[in-house]
């Protein structure tokens, strides 16, 4: 099993990700106003980092 580690990069990975594909699918297949969309697609982009975060502090890489 492959080491957790919450790098610079991966963290922005996860953090772009989770908001834009959050932000497109609540924006047209949901039907919510973008104002809506956007803001959804942020929560779900700070849930992405915050879980980058634990999941490497839970391995031990302090």
């Amino acid at each position: 099993m492959p080491d957790a580690n919450a790098s610079l990069a991966s963290t922005l990975g996860a953090l772009t990700a989770a908001f834009l594909v959050v932000t497109l699918v609540a924006g047209t297949l949901l039907g919510f106003n973008w104002t809506q969309a956007v803001l959804l697609g942020g929560f779900a982009g700070v849930v992405a980092v915050a879980s980058a975060w634990l999941t490497d502090r839970r391995a031990g890489g302090d």
